[in-house]
């Protein structure tokens, strides 16, 4: 694949195993897009295509990591250069219990046979496969983010598997705007988000995109650390192994600025309770933050009004 992948999708009438990349291309949603809309991804694709070849950004301490003003492009940058070691990380770490997580994420999110799903913030891909089992071969989904290194290797694993197991399931990677989502109103039957909400300039206004490209009665599932600054063990525990365990092993890894603005993005990331008001400000008539792993993560789940 070539690194100058700024939208990835399989085009219109072909097979996900006729999967390639598209530099350049427009929107990926399945109707054209509103021109306003339309004009403005655009834009967005522009801007991230001149950010190809970028430096990743110094740490910037505790309280303020990433630049005021340019915290977006900073963060894609962040995740264009953590992409090659991002899964590796995330199997060491876990102990591959993220697997169990995403599962849970996506039984909540409601994704069933036929239906037709999103991920946004899909990273390499693991919430988007999952949804692909979920909603099967006559279903769809679509697996969105902003760095195009996390897309390629949502492209690279989708062949890999491919090669193995054979072409089954209708997907496509399309980079874009987690606030501005590229795709119709009432699109999907199911959606989800693993690890991207606590890093968007705006929660409120990605939630607000979420219910937007829902269709009605469907939910959302969003998948993150959890703030647990209501419980110290639970936070104590959490700070140790992020800055115990994470980053001295990012730093082996050559990544570990990279790993260093985790803590303080938690602190800064709104507790359950506020994220399922956000939720409900932003038109879901329902919303549950449910804790796992001891408190260590959460998910919310958000439902769209019937």
């Amino acid at each position: 694949m070539q690194s100058s992948l700024r939208v990835c999708t399989a085009p219109q009438g072909t097979s996900s195993h006729s999967w390639r990349a598209q530099p350049g291309a427009g929107s990926s949603s399945s109707s054209p897009l509103p021109p306003r809309r339309a004009a403005r991804h655009q834009q967005l694709v522009q801007a991230a295509r001149q950010q190809d070849g970028a430096a990743p950004p110094a740490a910037a301490g505790a309280a303020e990591f990433f630049t005021p003003g340019q915290e977006g492009t900073e963060r894609q940058r962040l995740f264009n250069t953590i992409a090659p070691v991002y899964d590796q990380l995330n199997d060491q770490l876990s102990l591959g219990l993220h697997r169990v997580w995403k599962r849970m994420a996506v039984k909540w999110s409601g994704a069933r046979t036929g239906g037709a799903a999103l991920d946004v913030c899909c990273g390499s891909g693991d919430l988007a496969f999952r949804l692909a089992e979920a909603v099967g071969p006559n279903g769809s989904v679509v697996g969105l983010d902003f760095s195009h290194a996390m897309l390629e290797d949502a492209g690279r694993r989708q062949q890999q598997r491919q090669a193995t197991l054979g072409p089954a399931y209708n997907m496509r990677w399309v980079q874009g705007d987690a606030m501005d989502l590229p795709f119709e109103d009432c699109s999907f039957d199911a959606a989800t988000m693993g690890y991207g909400l606590r890093n968007v300039a705006s929660i409120p206004s990605a939630l607000r995109e979420l219910h937007r490209v829902l269709r009605p009665g469907c939910s959302v599932a969003i998948l993150d650390f959890n703030n647990a600054a209501d419980n110290p063990v639970v936070d104590a525990t959490q700070a140790f192994f992020l800055e115990s365990l994470v980053v001295p092993r990012a730093r082996q890894l050559g990544v570990a600025e990279e790993y260093e603005y985790l803590r303080p993005s938690i602190q800064r990331f709104p507790s359950g309770p506020q994220q399922e008001a956000l939720a409900r400000q932003a038109g879901f008539a329902a919303a549950v933050h449910y804790p796992i792993a001891f408190g260590l993560m959460g998910c919310l789940v958000a439902t769209k009004g019937e």
